[in-house]
Order: C-alpha cells, then sequence, then structure tokens
C-alpha cells in the first residue's frame, strides 16, 4: 500500500449489453494523493463517469483493484460499502438531488439523520455550513425557492455534512450559467484548500478542469494522458 487516498490498478469495468460485452474502463492506474483536486475529462463514452463511479462504490470493477482510504472496493461486502460512502465520500451531481418538501438546512442535514445524529446537532452543523457558503438567510427556505446556484450551495453543503475525506463531483457546474458556474468552481477550489479534502470530478468542460491541480484525460476507456495544472483556474 502506498500513501495515496486512491490508488487503481489495472482497473476495468464491463457492461453486457445483450449478448455483447462493451468494455467502458480498460486497464486504469491511477494514484491520487491527500489533499489533491484532480478532474477527470473526455468524451462521451471515454469512462470518466465509470471510473467515478468505481471509486464511489457504487458500481464494483470487473478486473483489477480499487483502493480509498485503505478500502480495498471490489473485495469489499454491502455493507462495509454502504459504510464506506456514508463515512468517508461525499457526492455532488449535476441535478442538486434536494428534497422539495424540505428546507435547505434539513436538505444539508439528510447524511446526518441517516447517520442517526440528534435532531439539535445536526440542525446546528447544517446551519454552520450554510452560513460558510454564504446562505445563512435561506436556510428555511426550499429548493423552489432558491436560484440554481443556491441550489448547488446547498448540495455542496450536503455533501460536506459528514466531514468527508473525499468529494466525488459529476458535472457538479453542468446546470448552471457560466459566471454562477465559475463561482461554484472557486467555491470548491477554497474548500479543497482550505478543508484539506480530496476531489475527483468530472466535467467535459476545459474550463472547469482548469481548477483542478491535475486532469485526467481519458479516451475509449484508457487514460490518454494526465496534464498538471495548479491552483490557478479559472
Amino acid at each position: 500500500m502506498t500513501t495515496a487516498l486512491i490508488a487503481t490498478s489495472a482497473l476495468a469495468r464491463s457492461y453486457a449489453m445483450g449478448k455483447t460485452s462493451v468494455a467502458a474502463l480498460r486497464g486504469v492506474d491511477l494514484t491520487v494523493q491527500p489533499g489533491e483536486f484532480v478532474a477527470l475529462v473526455g468524451p462521451s463514452g471515454s469512462g470518466k463517469s465509470t471510473l467515478l463511479h468505481l471509486i464511489g462504490g457504487l458500481v464494483r470493477p470487473s478486473a483489477g483493484e480499487v483502493w480509498v482510504h485503505g478500502l480495498e472496493l471490489g473485495r469489499s461486502s454491502d455493507a462495509e460499502l454502504v459504510a464506506y460512502r456514508r463515512d468517508t465520500l461525499g457526492f455532488i451531481f449535476q441535478s442538486f438531488n434536494l428534497l422539495p418538501i424540505k428546507s435547505a438546512w434539513e436538505n444539508v442535514a439528510v447524511p446526518l439523520m441517516l447517520a442517526g445524529v440528534p435532531l439539535a446537532t445536526r440542525k446546528a452543523r447544517a446551519l454552520t455550513l450554510l452560513e460558510q457558503l454564504g446562505l445563512a438567510a435561506r436556510a428555511d427556505h426550499r429548493p423552489a425557492e432558491l436560484s440554481g446556484g443556491e441550489q448547488q450551495r446547498v448540495a455542496i453543503a450536503r455533501s460536506l455534512a459528514n466531514r468527508p475525506r473525499l468529494l466525488l463531483a459529476d458535472e457538479p457546474t453542468g446546470n448552471l450559467d457560466s459566471r454562477t458556474g465559475k463561482e461554484i468552481m472557486n467555491l470548491l477550489q477554497r474548500l479543497v484548500r482550505d478543508e484539506g479534502l480530496t476531489m475527483l470530478l468530472v466535467t467535459h468542460d476545459m474550463g472547469v478542469a482548469s481548477f483542478a491541480d491535475r486532469i485526467v484525460h481519458l479516451r475509449d476507456g484508457m487514460i490518454e494522458r494526465i496534464e498538471a495544472v495548479g491552483r490557478d483556474g479559472g
């Protein structure tokens, strides 16, 4: 084992389409160090979302290994994967996936509720996160009363509720205009730096990818090249 937070070795994933097997990911070797911000880019069908889902423990590999924080996900039990996703990961999606009948703070508190945290504690944590993300005044508003950028900030706050080590983001600016998208990326970049988080982000937008430390270019299920960027994106 290495000190890497994420380490994949000959990682592969195939899907059955009728009688045909389609290789979505083919022999990927990738390491991500703690505190790194890595973007996965590539055309549709390149394998970037499949790689994110494998690292998120949402699907299992067809071959190879994927280690995250000392856990080999392919050999882990379903219960271990549930605990891994609950305790280690924060997910951010293109569609904000907020509960429409819940207020902003209640949406942020959902992971804490699932973890059995008492109401007063989870509300205090949710309100603190919303304040940090500039939404203290919107804590009691429902998603329909928030702008797209505000909804994504609520979703980001929710992803941080359980103090994850790793954030996984799938096209987090896909439903936002360019100005709001840049604000969200500045926020995510700051969170990685200030909170010591590690982040893996899937995007088709090279402007979004430029906020990362490294850009991993995928094509046909394989890593084509890895580009060092630094933290001066945008």
